[in-house]
């Protein structure tokens, strides 16, 4: 399975992408229990209620089904003004 990761959660990994998860993770809350445990770095960012999961270039919940998504993307919360 690919992820992709944007802003701080690529800097923390060192890589925007990673293709070493497993694919038999069920939900986006499955994929960020695993990246919390197999990338320590990115468990404070990945428990920020601001982080958001994308399927298909579409912000969803973190309940939803990976199995579907043919693009899977993590974005950190973005402040500005």
């Amino acid at each position: 399975m690919r992820v992709s990761f944007f802003g701080r959660l690529a800097d923390l990994l060192g890589s925007r992408t990673l293709d070493d998860a497993p694919d038999d993770l069920t939900t986006g809350a499955d994929l960020r229990d695993w990246l919390a445990q197999a990338h320590p770095q990115l468990r404070d960012p990945l428990a920020h209620s601001g982080t958001r999961l994308m399927l298909d270039n579409e912000i969803t919940d973190w309940h939803m089904p990976l199995r579907e998504a043919e693009d899977i993307a993590i974005i950190p919360i973005v402040s500005g003004g």
